[in-house]
């Protein structure tokens, strides 16, 4: 039997490619299409003991394809300019860049460019001319979408700048496009922007940690938790993987296990809250049907239900 992947990429494989000489902009009927039977198998899936996980990754790799897709038909349809092709990368950030994006999550683009992109400070016709093609396309059929046009030497000035940035590009993921150029920004980074800034970076993670839980309840037993951002909640898990990094140069629980940092019992725990977190969060998105952290007393009782928390199923486990 087939799995969710292989399912998700045969959908994709079948529903996107464009008939010849047609534009992306003639076809956004053909992308919220896909986009609605692949939102439809997921919610199926998770809704049928999917995990938070499992799910969060899936929804990334719809948008993947799809992403690949537009700009493959985009990049067909213009001309490039004479001589050496030029450099481009398109990256996902944040939550995208980690591949978790629950159903109603916004997704963050970067366009990463070579210095062939660039006449004097505007992008030069062909870059332009590109992320607009694809950025109006997603915007058409309804997506939520954050990006930026950037060169390597953009994504180190603004990572030493801002926390939360840094943050974000240390989890950039490449979608599409230039994989040497992707190697070379996370090079950088490392060498720039991680080396070096360890204690810097560490202090500014706890500081907002400390911020966050003054804003959204200092305690893991709210009344109405906020998932995301609150005690205990993911961005705590996020900031914990985020902080060994710098510190220990880790990506994974796996991996602060190896180092023996954590035990296995730890590993298993936090992996396990995490994605018991992803599925509230997923559950709570379906049932708002748009972006939403907060488990009002409201919603508490159909969330519990959902997820086999109840009176009627106490045996049954995620």
């Amino acid at each position: 039997m087939p799995t969710l992947w292989e399912k998700i990429k045969a959908s994709a494989d079948k529903r996107l490619p464009l008939p010849a000489g047609r534009q992306p902009s003639q076809e956004l009927a053909r992308y919220k299409a896909y986009l609605k039977v692949e939102t439809h198998r997921l919610k199926m899936q998770h809704r049928a003991d999917g995990g938070g996980r499992n799910i969060c990754h899936a929804r990334a790799t719809v948008l993947d394809l799809l992403l690949r897709h537009i700009l493959d038909a985009i990049q067909a349809s213009i001309p490039a300019p004479a001589g050496k092709p030029p450099s481009l990368a398109l990256v996902a950030t944040g939550g995208y860049g980690r591949a978790e994006l629950n159903p109603h999550s916004d997704i963050d683009i970067m366009f990463l460019y070579g210095g062939e992109q660039v006449h004097g400070n505007k992008a030069s016709p062909h870059l332009a001319a590109i992320a607009d093609g694809l950025l109006y396309t997603l915007w058409d059929i309804g997506l939520k979408v954050g990006h930026a046009v950037r060169s390597v030497e953009d994504c180190v000035k603004i990572a030493n700048s801002d926390m939360q940035s840094k943050t974000s590009l240390i989890e950039a993921r490449l979608i599409a496009g230039d994989a040497a150029l992707f190697e070379r920004m996370q090079h950088l980074l490392l060498t720039k922007c991680v080396a070096g800034h360890e204690d810097e970076y560490v202090a500014a993670r706890t500081a907002d940690q400390a911020a966050r839980r003054a804003k959204h309840g200092n305690s893991a037993t709210m009344q109405e938790p906020n998932i995301k951002n609150g005690c205990g909640g993911l961005r705590d898990f996020q900031n914990l993987l985020w902080m060994a990094h710098f510190k220990y140069r880790t990506r994974s629980l796996g991996e602060l296990q190896e180092r023996e940092l954590i035990s296995a019992a730890e590993a298993r725990q936090l992996e396990a809250a995490y994605d018991f977190l992803l599925r509230a969060r997923n559950e709570l998105h379906y049932h708002a049907d748009r972006a939403a952290d907060v488990l009002t007393k409201s919603v508490q009782p159909h969330v519990a239900y959902q997820l086999g928390y109840t009176d009627r199923s106490p045996s049954r486990r995620l």
